[in-house]
């Protein structure tokens, strides 16, 4: 057992003597510590963020035209006066009549049941179908609004969507 000892201890001390040899041969390099490179470094990406930053001199300012839509719908009843009122507020992202916008990733909804609008409605708004877009506009629909916009939609003409052709261009068909 004294001879294995001795035997390792003497393994060792050459591993250690050839290491330390070969340990003062290694080039040595202070390239890390150049204080000179790493100011110069640190204003480029100083002087890069400023101008990034930096407030643009001309704002370009765009007027929005807000346009009146004439409804698509006989509203000969209030519920269908009231919710082509409502319907204004989604024509951004479904289209005039309900077609969807694949630009908004918005479905065509036009001439579906009102039932079926309903409860979709009706389970975004309590969080059982999720969708962050309709969230805002939903929080101010109390359950009359969206019967009233369900009864709206529902009376939208059904224009199926041309197969390859946005939703845009089959609305015009």
């Amino acid at each position: 057992m004294t001879r294995l000892i001795v035997f390792l201890s003497v393994i060792t001390a050459l591993v250690l003597a050839l290491v330390l040899f070969s340990y003062k041969s290694l080039p040595v390099s202070n390239d890390k510590f150049n204080l000179h490179a790493t100011t110069e470094s640190y204003e480029k990406q100083e002087h890069l963020v400023e101008t990034l930053l930096a407030p643009k001199e001309k704002v370009v300012e765009v007027e929005v035209e807000v346009k009146e839509y004439a409804p698509v719908v006989d509203l000969n009843t209030p519920q269908l006066v009231a919710g082509h009122k409502l319907f204004t507020q989604c024509i951004s992202c479904h289209g005039k009549g309900g077609e969807g916008k694949t630009s908004q990733k918005a479905p065509f909804i036009g001439g579906q049941f009102d039932w079926y609008i309903e409860k979709q409605l009706t389970d975004m708004k309590a969080g059982t179908r999720v969708n962050a877009v309709m969230n805002p506009i939903l929080k101010g629909l109390n359950p009359q609004d969206i019967k009233d916009l369900a009864a709206y939609v529902s009376r939208l003409p059904w224009k199926k969507p041309v197969e390859g052709a946005p939703a845009e261009a089959a609305a015009a068909h």
